[in-house]
């Protein structure tokens, strides 16, 4: 992420709705819901970008249930069968680091005033190492 913070210009709504496509199927559909019909102010979207990104913060069921069977597959010596839950689980934690970068580069892009500077000073950048790293 750039430590360059933009200045919060116009807010970009083509942005706005290439983010909520992006996290649709990651967040509750209540989220989603607002997202499209109640976000007409930089202060909602402020707070759903800031509600997403802690959200995604976690690891998901899909990674936590993954990543156990994989380490239960080993411990019984079935090689196949671990790789099978290790790409779902390095799949599934990529996909969710891909949509914390989104939020973090492009939500200021979709803010203006007061909730951009909220949003600067409470987004707390995740680190989720990229596969092979």
């Amino acid at each position: 992420m750039s430590t360059e913070q933009p200045t919060g210009g116009a807010p970009d709504m083509a942005v706005w709705a290439e983010i909520v496509d992006a996290l649709e199927d990651s967040v509750p559909p209540e989220w989603t819901r607002f997202a499209r019909d109640s976000a007409d102010t930089s202060w909602m979207r402020a707070m759903l970008l800031l509600d997403a990104h802690d959200r995604l913060g976690n690891p998901t069921p899909t990674e936590h249930v993954s990543h156990t069977l994989h380490h239960l597959a080993l411990s019984n010596e079935r090689e196949g069968e671990a790789k099978g839950w290790e790409m779902l689980f390095e799949k599934r934690r990529e996909e969710r680091r891909q949509m914390l970068l989104l939020i973090e580069e492009k939500g200021p892009l979709v803010l203006d005033g007061d909730p951009l500077a909220l949003f600067h000073r409470s987004i707390v950048p995740v680190v989720i190492a990229a596969p092979g790293s």
